[in-house]
């Protein structure tokens, strides 16, 4: 087989792991047959081979772009650069792979060989998922992990964590395959059964799920927009309508359920299409809604301030109105707002369909809300949208006491892409990560409950108007990988870092002696 064919192969092998299709046991294949193909060999051959890698695994998972842009251009912008730092790990991978230390067939060695490539895999998807303007962690490997019996780990390790566990199954699994090819059957039978152990074995691992403060019972909220991305532009184009929608979902919640029962209600992102702190006739629909439901409602709405604008979702109690509002702390590069505008608008006018750039939030990343039914504070973490992707922002709301995390997203423009479900698995996982239940609220779906354990309790139809009802524990300990915080990603990049650096020098090293041994 072609290299290149090889290489794609082995990238759309990762890309199936990810949900909807959640070939999850897939991931450790690819990423075996990729560090197996970049093992050793020259830079140019495995930056080569790490471009197609990545373009085999992201064309298929940023198609979504495609879908909510209307055209090919960000679509094809995103999977190049992302492939950019598959590239920056086969080239680092094919140096460290070099060193002398990681040469041969020992046990030693092979052991060697699977943690660098491990460890230089996280590093580069933890440099992927934070730089730049934020990073895009679509994509890393743990969100393919939603349904692998590996998933308790995210506890313990987090998403960058499980995600080099997944690295290092695969690194085994080429270890596997390189002892098979030279016939040591032994080697082969231990390097196969430890990917199998790393892959299976934290299933065993103990992940507390228990409402430790009880439950208080959480309405969600799917109003339905049109199911392609012009129609659902068009409908947030027409005044009211979204919120309506809503407002009407809310009402038919309040009916179901037992007078007094509900104690929180849960709008998506942008439910309100006008914002009903500055519009009379939004804020009389979600009064309306409010009222019925005997509850506070978090309402998500965009705020227009000084030519730029926020992403808010809003604490809307039954007889006072607006209260206090989240922020969303990390709006989307290129989706919510453009860098370089001024540069990129001479390339193309595209840049100019976001006509007012969207600016981060401050403050804390959660919301306190009066849970009417309970009759008592509650703090809720919060993330919106593609922040269920970042573990910190996730990780700042439950260390300043949310015990819940709750998801508002519109995923409206993305029609019947896979962005949705994608996002519901990174909630998925991020609700172990965290240790919380996890409330994924979506004007479109998929719309869900989730608790500590990964575990899907209840999820709407998507596209319809419909709205849920569920009792939600509540939690105040943290997991280790919360407790760990932000350390462990730095301590990764150190050390990737530190082993391509010296990868590079004992390279050049070997290179002058080559040099002196020709001159005499």
């Amino acid at each position: 087989m072609a290299w290149w064919a090889w290489a794609s192969g082995c990238g759309l092998a990762v890309s199936a792991g990810f949900a909807p299709l959640g070939a999850w046991w897939a991931v450790p294949l690819g990423l075996g047959g990729i560090i197996a193909a970049t093992t050793q060999v020259t830079w140019g051959s495995a930056g080569a081979r790490g471009l197609f890698f990545g373009l085999g695994m992201f064309t298929p998972l940023f198609h979504f772009t495609a879908v909510s842009m209307g055209n090919a251009l960000g679509w094809v912008s995103l999977t190049v650069v992302e492939s950019l730092y598959l590239v920056a790990w086969a080239m680092a991978w094919s140096v460290v792979s070099r060193l002398p230390v990681l040469r041969g067939e020992r046990a030693r060695a092979m052991a060697g060989r699977a943690l660098a490539a491990a460890v230089l895999f996280g590093g580069v998807e933890e440099l992927r998922s934070s730089w730049p303007w934020g990073g895009f962690p679509f994509g890393r490997l743990a969100f393919a992990m939603a349904d692998a019996p590996s998933l308790p780990f995210a506890a313990y390790g987090g998403s960058l964590g499980l995600s080099i566990l997944v690295a290092l199954t695969g690194a085994c699994v080429a270890e596997a395959v390189g002892a098979a090819r030279r016939l040591r059957l032994l080697q082969t039978i231990t390097a196969a059964t430890l990917a199998g152990a790393l892959i299976l074995a934290p299933v065993a691992l103990p992940v507390d799920s228990v409402a430790q403060d009880g439950t208080i019972r959480v309405g969600a909220v799917q109003g339905d927009v049109a199911d392609s991305a012009r129609a659902a532009d068009d409908a947030f184009a027409r005044a009211l309508e979204v919120t309506g929608n809503h407002a009407q979902a809310t009402l038919d919640l309040a009916g179901q359920e037992p007078a007094g029962s509900l104690d929180l209600v849960v709008w998506p992102e942008n439910a309100a299409d006008l914002d009903p702190r500055t519009h009379s006739s939004a804020a009389v629909l979600v009064e309306h809604a409010a009222h019925a439901a005997g509850a506070p409602v978090l309402v998500g709405a965009v705020a227009y301030e000084d030519e730029v604008r926020y992403n808010d979702v809003v604490v809307w109690t039954p007889g006072e109105g607006a209260g206090q509002y989240y922020r969303k702390h990390r709006p989307v590069p290129f989706g919510e707002y453009i860098p370089w505008r001024q540069a990129l608008r001479r390339l193309t006018s595209q840049v100019d369909r976001i006509g007012t750039d969207m600016v981060a939030g401050t403050g804390p990343v959660t919301l306190t809300v009066h849970a009417a039914a309970r009759d008592e504070d509650v703090t809720v973490a919060m993330g919106i949208c593609f922040e269920v992707a970042y573990d910190d922002i996730l990780r700042q709301g439950v260390e300043q006491g949310g015990s819940l995390i709750v998801i508002p997203t519109n995923n409206a423009s993305f029609g019947r892409s896979t962005e949705a479900a994608q996002q519901l698995a990174q909630g998925r996982v991020q609700a172990v990560v965290h240790g919380r239940s996890v409330v994924q609220v979506s004007t479109v779906g998929l719309t869900g409950v989730i608790t500590p354990k990964g575990v899907v309790v209840q999820e709407l139809e998507p596209f319809t108007r419909s709205a849920l009802a569920a009792d939600v524990g509540l939690r105040h300990s943290l997991t280790v990988a919360d407790r760990l915080g932000a350390w462990p990603g730095r301590v990764v990049l150190a050390v990737a870092a530190a082993l391509y650096l010296t990868g590079i020098l004992c390279c050049a090293h070997e290179q002058l002696r080559r040099r002196r041994r020709r001159r005499h």
